[in-house]
């Protein structure tokens, strides 16, 4: 048996811009603020939707890594909420940030952007 020693973790370089997490209380000022970070930067946005069905929390948390917003609930009123955001985050993620929302719901409305069947 060798008796190693084992070597103190090496901490991980910090990134260049810190982000700073900001809570918003307010629905729409989150659901606003998540939609501007993400036209304005869609490739680097990441939206994430965590839901603690024992507490029955759900947190919503959108980041660039220079900005962070997090809403947290336990309304079941703000599901609706949560998946138009969702349609809303996803389309312009998918499709950039000048992505028209009007005309993407008109469109799948009229059962055109469903693909093949």
């Amino acid at each position: 048996l060798s008796s190693r020693v084992r070597e103190p973790r090496r901490e991980r370089s910090q990134p260049k811009a810190q982000e700073e997490e900001v809570m918003l209380l307010e629905w729409d000022e989150f659901a606003a603020k998540a939609e501007e970070m993400a036209r304005r930067n869609p490739l680097h946005t990441r939206y994430v939707v965590k839901y603690k069905h024992a507490e029955g929390k759900m947190t919503l948390k959108a980041t660039d890594n220079e900005e962070c917003f997090t809403y947290k609930t336990n309304q079941a009123s703000d599901l609706k909420k949560m998946e138009k955001l969702n349609r809303i985050m996803s389309a312009v993620m998918a499709r950039g940030g000048d992505v028209d929302l009007d005309a993407l719901e008109d469109q799948q409305a009229q059962g055109k952007g469903k693909g093949k069947r």
